[in-house]
C-alpha cells in the first residue's frame, strides 16, 4: 500500500477537456481524508494548477514547471531553480527561435512575445492566461522555465540540439507534449522536486506510486517505487519504462479507477 500518491495532469489526472473530473475528485478527496499523502507534478505554472490545492494531503505539494518550483498547499514556495540568467538572451532572442512560439514562465507570470490562443485551450479551468510582452525588453526577474510551441516536430528536434550545443549541461531539456519543448535548468526535473519532497516528509521511494504519460515524466516515475503508465502515454515513455504497469486512458479517469481499486477498496469510503 503506497503512502504517497504522486500524478501528473494533462494526459494522466486531468480528463480530455483537461479538467479534473467529478470521479477523481471524489477519489482523491477520499484518499486525503483517509491519510494518503496526495500531491501533484506539472510541467505547468504554479499559479494554473493551485486550483486543484484541495485534493492535496496537508503535507501535500504542488510540482511545477517540470520541478523548477515546489509550494505546499498552501501556496507557500518550498523549493525554486531558476535558469541561469546569462542563458536567457540566447533562449529568447537568438533568430535561431524565429518562426516558433516562445514562452517563459516566472514565479507569478506566463510571458510570450505574439499571441498564440491554441495554447490557452489547456488553461480554461484555472483561466491562468500569457501576457505579451517584447523580449527585448525583458527585465532580470528570475526565469523558470522557457518553452518553444511548434507543429513540426522535426524542427523542436533540431532546437534541442541547437540548445545543447550551445549551453551544454547548464540546462535540461524535455517534452511535456510531442510539440513542446521544454528548458529548464540544469538538473530540474519532477523526479529531482519529488526526491526533495520524499527527503522532507522521510517517506522511502519505495512508498511512492506515480502516474504519468509524457516524457516530461520520465524521472518522477523512475523514483517511485510503483510506477504507472496511461494506455495514451507517447510510446517513448512506453518503451523506456517496460516493466511499469499500464492502465486506461485519461479521458476514462482511469487514474480514479486504479487508486479506487487498489487503495480504497473499491468504495470511497473505505481504507
Amino acid at each position: 500500500m503506497p503512502k504517497l500518491i504522486v500524478s501528473d495532469l494533462d494526459g494522466t489526472l486531468l480528463n480530455a477537456e483537461h479538467r479534473l473530473g467529478d470521479d477523481t475528485r471524489r477519489v482523491l478527496l477520499a484518499l486525503r481524508d483517509q491519510g494518503f499523502e496526495v500531491m501533484l507534478a506539472s510541467g505547468r505554472h504554479f499559479q494554473d494548477i493551485r486550483c486543484h490545492a484541495e485534493i492535496l494531503s496537508p503535507r501535500g505539494c504542488l510540482i511545477s514547471s517540470n520541478g523548477a518550483a515546489v509550494h505546499d498547499r498552501q501556496g507557500q514556495l518550498l523549493h525554486s531553480h531558476p535558469v541561469d540568467a546569462d542563458c536567457l538572451d540566447f533562449l529568447l532572442r537568438d533568430p535561431l527561435f524565429d518562426g516558433v512560439h516562445t514562452n517563459v514562465y516566472r514565479a507569478n507570470d506566463w510571458l510570450v512575445d505574439t499571441a498564440e490562443p491554441q495554447l490557452l485551450e489547456y488553461h480554461q479551468e484555472s483561466g491562468f492566461a500569457y501576457r505579451i510582452l517584447d523580449f527585448t525588453e525583458f527585465d532580470d526577474e528570475p526565469v523558470l522555465k522557457v518553452f518553444y510551441y511548434a507543429r513540426e516536430i522535426d524542427r523542436l528536434e533540431r532546437l534541442e540540439d541547437a540548445i545543447r550545443d550551445r549551453l551544454g549541461d547548464r540546462v535540461t531539456t524535455t517534452y511535456s507534449l510531442p510539440v513542446v519543448l521544454e528548458v529548464m535548468a540544469h538538473g530540474v526535473s519532477k523526479g529531482d522536486a519529488l526526491k526533495r519532497t520524499l527527503e522532507r516528509l522521510d517517506i522511502a521511494t519505495e512508498d511512492v506510486i506515480a502516474f504519468g504519460d509524457g516524457r516530461n515524466d520520465i524521472e518522477m516515475l523512475q523514483v517511485a517505487g510503483t510506477q504507472v503508465l496511461m494506455a495514451n502515454a507517447v510510446p517513448w515513455l512506453k518503451a523506456a519504462l517496460p516493466e511499469a504497469e499500464i492502465i486506461g486512458t485519461n479521458a476514462e479517469e482511469a487514474v480514479a479507477q486504479y487508486l479506487l481499486e487498489h487503495c480504497l477498496g473499491g468504495h470511497p469510503s473505505r481504507p
